[in-house]
């Protein structure tokens, strides 16, 4: 198989569109945050859906590999699942949000492929701070500047460990969205052979948390969400956006903000 990818997001970074980018049957599948490093397996039913008409039965093999074995699922998926999916798909890889797990990725998957995303901390603020507020997100603990910024902050250093111990590419939200040449970068590096732009919007096509979502970009990559925070009209949020930003000076000088 292709190399295996493991795209190392922070939450409103713009993950989803770039693993639904690099989704082509049978070139390639991302898994959208199964949390195998966290020794669990988290499984999207439209997937296990798919999966199963194609003999694959992903709920059977979580089911086996649950209690007491749960502990080894990286490896089974590894050793027992992958094979199968070889047999669909040419390369396969997985998205995830929290990254305490990602070592456990590189010992089983040690040639993988890894795309950092970032995106400003005033466009993630806003955006985290509208799903919330709307019930369609989640947010632990008090929602506010110094909150937001210690979540980032925390994966972001795992992020930075990546990048000091692997070879990495670094994605920004807005270059994914504006620049035309980075996707063909990206398929280079991931050593992808799909032949065109892969299934975006198709997550948030089936989600009704994410139908407002579904009805801005379609099935496009769009800039309408680049620079959020210059166009908000509510002040209150762009100087809390703005605090945010602050508390991540490492985090800023990395990506370039």
């Amino acid at each position: 198989m292709k190399p295996f990818i493991y795209i190392a997001s922070l939450r409103r970074t713009g993950s989803t569109v770039l693993s639904e980018a690099l989704t082509l049957l049978p070139y390639s599948f991302i898994f959208l945050e199964p949390k195998f490093g966290e020794e669990k397996f988290s499984i999207k039913k439209r997937d296990a859906e798919m999966f199963l008409k194609h003999g694959i039965d992903l709920e059977a093999f979580k089911n086996n590999w649950s209690g007491n074995k749960q502990k080894y699922i990286i490896e089974a998926f590894k050793r027992e699942l992958m094979p199968h999916l070889a047999s669909y798909v040419s390369q396969v890889g997985v998205k995830e949000i929290h990254h305490d797990g990602w070592r456990k990725y590189i010992q089983y998957f040690p040639e993988m492929k890894i795309l950092l995303t970032g995106r400003d901390p005033r466009d993630i603020y806003i955006s985290l701070f509208y799903r919330v507020k709307s019930g369609k997100g989640n947010f632990s603990g008090t929602f506010c500047p110094g909150a937001v910024a210690d979540d980032l902050n925390k994966e972001f250093q795992k992020q930075l460990e990546m990048h000091k111990e692997t070879d990495c590419l670094k994605i920004r939200y807005e270059d994914l969205c504006t620049n035309e040449n980075l996707f063909d970068k990206i398929l280079t590096f991931v050593e992808s052979e799909i032949p065109a732009i892969g299934a975006i919007g198709s997550f948030n096509a089936l989600n009704p948390k994410r139908q407002d979502e579904y009805e801005l970009h379609g099935d496009q990559i769009t800039d309408k969400r680049v620079n959020r925070w210059h166009h908000e009209s509510d002040k209150n949020l762009v100087m809390e956006a703005q605090k945010t930003f602050d508390l991540m000076p490492e985090y800023c000088e990395f990506w370039g903000y």
